[in-house]
């Protein structure tokens, strides 16, 4: 899956101002993640539904956008669920840069990233070519 980087000046009111943006643009997410702890700028990370359309979005914005691979997992929620997973990404010796999971209504949901140079190599393992 494709993933978008972009920072937002740290004030009130900016996030929700390009929430509204995309919304109106009819660009629907799958996640997002924003995080500002020590930064001079807020770190907003996107996974759209339809790259394309994000892209689209950005192209006459002025906003600087980077653009990278995730790795979605998903199923039923029990315990360990992402046990087997994370201890196979461990033994083929790839480091997990970021994750991030959510379960809701017995259901869980989670993205993995790792460093650019690991991703074809995550993408065989999982069976999955990130897209």
């Amino acid at each position: 899956m494709t993933f978008f980087s972009l920072t937002l000046p740290d004030r009130p009111g900016e996030l929700a101002g390009f929430a509204t943006q995309l919304h109106k643009a009819g660009v629907n997410l799958l996640g997002m993640w924003a995080y500002a702890p020590g930064l001079e700028q807020p770190v907003i990370s996107c996974v759209p539904q339809s790259p394309a359309a994000f892209r689209r979005f950005f192209r006459d914005s002025g906003l600087k956008i980077d653009e990278g691979t995730t790795f979605y997992r998903e199923g039923p929620d029990t315990p360990g669920v992402l046990t087997d997973t994370l201890h196979r990404i461990a033994q083929a010796g790839i480091n997990i840069d970021a994750i991030e999971c959510v379960s809701a209504e017995e259901r869980f949901g989670c993205f993995i990233w790792v460093s650019p140079n690991e991703v074809e190599k995550l993408g065989r393992l999982l069976g999955a070519n990130g897209a």
